[in-house]
């Protein structure tokens, strides 16, 4: 367990470029291997403003269309069974089968019962291995109040911790990854600017004034049109007359 994050995690910024350690050449972002080298969700930017992602693959990811996160919407509703005190930077959840460090990047939300109906989000830094029900859980900031025996907590896992490509049409997409990965192994996501991705129909040739293209649940885009009320991927970053294509510009997170 860690009460700091035992992986790199700070945003790298241009100049530099992310290292794998895969061989004599650096791969930086187009590398796809089984040792973590960062915190998942470390964010990667390069000169002309594209955002990267680090993440984790729970099953197979492909460069030519996007991942996503289809966890639930949280590990569930949790009681505080342990007193903590303002100041603490710990607290333990009714939370099973959890091992070391696999909270580390989630969130935790906090419902405080005593009277204040505070409710705060705070990110998490680590974690132990559950004893019988429980999980002790390090905080990046202190606690602002004392959490008693009858708050609740949610817990939200690291969006990045478990990427995939699937056709559940109730899924978060993330990005586009650089290079295939496969389960388990470790890569870098686009999630902002030009880039490319395979369509679901002819997004090269759209209507007049139509512009915005959404996920698919086969992780491709499609027309807004034909997806209203889907989550927004991008927009066409080329004309509507390309042979080739289109380049987009990707919209899941700066």
């Amino acid at each position: 367990m860690s009460k700091h994050f035992t992986k790199p995690f700070n945003p790298i910024e241009w100049p530099a470029a992310p290292h794998d350690f895969t061989g004599d050449n650096n791969l930086g972002i187009y590398t796809a291997e089984s040792t973590q080298r960062y915190m998942y969700g470390t964010r990667y930017i390069t000169w002309d403003g594209r955002v990267y992602k680090y993440y984790n693959a729970g099953a197979a990811c492909y460069s030519y269309h996007g991942a996503g996160n289809n966890e639930v919407a949280c590990a569930g509703w949790h009681t505080a069974p342990v007193v903590n005190s303002a100041g603490e930077r710990e607290v333990t959840a009714t939370l099973a089968s959890r091992s070391i460090d696999d909270l580390a990047g989630a969130q935790l939300t906090i419902h405080d019962q005593s009277g204040t109906d505070q409710v705060i989000t705070m990110n998490i830094v680590g974690n132990e291995a559950t004893v019988s029900t429980t999980t002790k859980i390090y905080l990046e900031f202190p606690l602002p109040f004392t959490i008693a025996a009858d708050d609740d907590f949610e817990v939200y896992e690291n969006p990045y911790r478990e990427l995939r490509e699937t056709t559940d049409s109730y899924m978060n997409w993330c990005g586009k990854p650089c290079v295939n990965t496969t389960t388990g192994q470790k890569g870098w996501l686009q999630t902002w600017g030009p880039c490319i991705i395979s369509g679901g129909e002819d997004c090269g040739s759209p209507p007049a004034d139509r512009r915005t293209l959404m996920w698919g649940s086969n992780a491709s885009l499609w027309e807004n049109a034909t997806k209203p009320y889907a989550q927004i991927a991008s927009y066409l970053f080329t004309g509507s007359s390309v042979a080739y294509g289109p380049q987009i510009y990707l919209m899941c997170s700066t």
